[in-house]
């Protein structure tokens, strides 16, 4: 699959915003609410719905099939509106089920990682967007973007290198942080050993809560990525044909880690701010 880098202007903007001294760690705010993320079971694929006390936050949208689960699921939320839609890269178990989203629902800002793809899926996704008049925030080369929900805080990085190499896509991937008052969230997307090392140099330090990259692949980086963020607990996203490697497995119970696999159903995370609560 070919994948064209945006423009060098991403570049330069990168460096403006690292001369600007962005911050990586806004104050967090007073807690007002429980902060919830739902991590569906749409199989070997990501689609997450983060809900702050008034905001919805969707992060991947699966499969092109998948779209119409989200889109249930937020309807027995009561949810119409999708305030931020970040897609952290364009395989087509992240961006498949974009398309519906943008098509029938209302969306406020669209989140994207700076380039572009060739494929079916995002190609119609792009489309949609168009009929629906929506100008995507693109997340230049190297940027960081910061915004607050409620009391939620929301922390964007996009990939610091324009070319990976072979198979470079999952290294596009946006890694977003998040801080809801004593708990901390990072999501991986798909990252692989070069993006996982970038996101360990941001500067998080520990998480409380991990979405693990790529699918429950172990890669070289694996188990440094964990030592580094000393998650307590993760969520993988994979299938029952597609597990999480034996190795992944065997390392996050060497851990102690609280591991739940979107193979076994839906799991929702619950913070108030001070502890969290997992059910799946």
């Amino acid at each position: 699959m070919k994948q064209k880098i945006r423009s060098v202007f991403g570049m330069l903007t990168a460096a403006l915003l690292m001369l600007s001294g962005c911050e990586k760690k806004p104050d967090a705010p007073d807690i007002i609410g429980d902060f919830t993320i739902t991590a569906l079971d749409v199989g070997k694929a990501d689609a997450f719905v983060l809900r702050t006390a008034s905001h919805t936050v969707v992060v991947d949208a699966g499969n092109k099939g998948d779209g119409k689960d989200i889109e249930k699921f937020l309807a027995s939320q009561n949810i119409s509106k999708i305030d931020a839609l970040i897609i952290t890269h364009f395989d087509k178990d992240h961006v498949g089920g974009a398309a519906r989203l943008v098509k029938r629902l209302e969306i406020g800002t669209v989140y994207l990682p700076d380039y572009r793809s060739d494929s079916d899926e995002y190609e119609n996704f792009e489309e949609k967007m168009a009929d629906a008049k929506l100008t995507p925030k693109i997340c230049a080369t190297g940027s960081h973007t910061d915004w607050v929900y409620d009391d939620v805080t929301f922390s964007l990085d996009a990939a610091e290198k324009t070319d990976y190499g072979k198979n470079e896509e999952n290294d596009f991937s946006l890694s977003l942080y998040m801080q809801h008052g004593e708990n901390t969230f990072l999501f991986a997307g798909d990252a692989e050993e070069d993006r996982q090392q970038e996101i360990m140099d941001y500067g998080y330090g520990g998480v409380t809560f991990l979405k693990f990259p790529y699918h429950g692949k172990y890669l070289p980086t694996t188990e440094a990525f964990l030592d580094h963020f000393k998650p307590q607990s993760t969520v993988v996203c994979c299938s029952e044909k597609e597990y999480a490697q034996e190795q992944t497995v065997a390392a996050l119970k060497k851990r102690g880690i609280s591991a739940y696999y979107t193979a076994d159903g839906d799991v929702t995370i619950v913070s108030n701010g001070k502890e969290l609560k997992i059910t799946q």
